[in-house]
């Protein structure tokens, strides 16, 4: 795909190099370059571990809540709290990035905000002080992914950027093929205030940050003048298209714990091993996505995602057995392995490099919205027509517009 922005800089696609350019960045070299390299790949894993950790003890937070629906409502909000963080904060950490601080500076204050709140929710028992600390660690972790997509953005362009950002995702396929059994494990010996503990290993990575990721100063009054004039509104109807389909991405997400419980797979440890199938293929879409784009260019590999959205549903929908829900699990997890760098590299591609954050920061807004209108209304339509009728007409939905995205030639998304 080509660049539709300027490019400030061009920079080797060596992990064991940098450049420094007009920007003023300079970059480390040799083993501190690759581990700093390491860092900012895999920090973005930080924003899966945000809803993972808490999984495995959301009933048990409801029961210490006094039950009921009263309950169900704080263990839930403890989730969706950290998603309005997030959709509130990505413009805002957008702009801090480019116009105050930095991306490096944002990625460490970052990393500090979401380390410390979440961490501090392990010595809590009152609800509107763990509901604002999650609020918090929200706004840190769109920090960090605002400012990790950056920095890749400027060490990287073309197929490199779209490999690099494809193997980000097997990072973040990886914590949460860890997270959820540990997080797990350490709740069952030492309560629901345990698995908070792991959101520490954000001041671990702080402090290797610190040491290894390189300066990269926010753009300069004058540069931001030149690059200003309304760039970001033009990219309005790829965020309005972003909406729909993250709305839709996310119904393995929310909902097949409820149509597991309806086939009778009540047991969290077997629901944990089937929905394990999503971050395993999530991880195999991270790696192959950067081969596949090049092939199949951008138009063509949103209707490949399409349709693998569309098997999940059908797989899902049509199924009443372990087997058949596992696969569409699966498919839904290899659908966002391709999903989230090929969103990304879209944006990054049509923001002139100046705006990159502020547009990547727009992009987790419109993605948290659809995750937001999700539930409001898949689960009315779940309850009204039932578990597996909902994932099938999902489906259906989805094969006729990856049919539409295939066939017709002019789109929003080019190559």
């Amino acid at each position: 795909m080509a660049l539709s922005g300027p490019e400030s800089t061009v920079l080797s696609p060596s992990l064991g190099t940098g450049i420094a350019s007009a920007t003023g960045i300079v970059s480390a070299t040799g083993l501190r370059a690759r581990i700093g390299l390491l860092v900012i790949l895999s920090c973005i894993s930080f924003n899966i571990l945000l809803v993972l950790a808490l999984q495995p003890v959301l009933s048990t937070i409801a029961a210490y809540f006094d039950g009921g629906t009263h309950g169900a409502l704080i263990a839930q909000l403890l989730e969706t709290m950290s998603g309005i963080g997030i959709m509130v904060g990505g413009p805002i950490a957008g702009w801090i990035a480019e116009r105050r601080i930095g991306r490096r500076n944002l990625l460490l204050a970052a990393l500090a905000l979401y380390g410390l709140s979440g961490s501090a929710c392990m010595f809590l028992d009152n609800a509107s002080a763990l509901l604002t600390l999650r609020l918090l660690q929200g706004l840190g972790s769109a920090g960090i992914a605002v400012s990790t997509y950056s920095l890749v953005s400027e060490r990287f362009q073309g197929a490199a950027r779209s490999r690099v950002i494809g193997y980000q995702g097997a990072f973040v396929s990886g914590m949460g093929i860890v997270s959820l059994p540990v997080a797990g494990l350490i709740a069952d010996s030492y309560g629901w205030h345990a698995p908070f503990a792991l959101y520490l290993s954000a001041l671990v990575m702080l402090a290797v940050a610190i040491v290894t990721v390189p300066n990269s100063p926010a753009v300069s009054q004058q540069a931001a003048k030149q690059e200003d004039g309304g760039s970001l509104i033009a990219m309005w109807p790829l965020y309005a298209l972003i909406v729909p389909i993250y709305l839709l991405a996310n119904m393995v997400n929310l909902h097949i714990s409820f149509v597991l419980a309806g086939d009778g797979i009540h047991r969290p440890s077997l629901q944990s091993y089937i929905m394990l199938a999503s971050s395993i293929l999530y991880m195999v879409g991270g790696l192959f996505y950067g081969r596949m784009v090049v092939r199949l260019g951008a138009r063509r590999m949103l209707a490949a995602i399409l349709a693998l959205m569309a098997a999940s549903g059908l797989a899902v929908g049509l199924s009443h057995g372990i087997v058949m829900t596992a696969i569409g699990v699966g498919l839904s997890g290899f659908s966002g392995g391709f999903l989230i760098p090929l969103i990304t590299n879209l944006v990054l591609n049509m923001a002139p490099a100046g705006a990159r954050s502020r547009a990547l920061g727009f992009m987790y807004t419109a993605m948290y919205i659809g995750n937001f209108l999700n539930p409001l209304i898949m689960t009315p339509a779940r309850e009204a027509i039932g578990n597996h009728q909902v994932f099938l007409t999902v489906g259906l939905l989805l094969a006729v517009a990856a049919a539409a995205q295939a066939l017709v030639k002019r789109s929003i998304i080019s190559d």
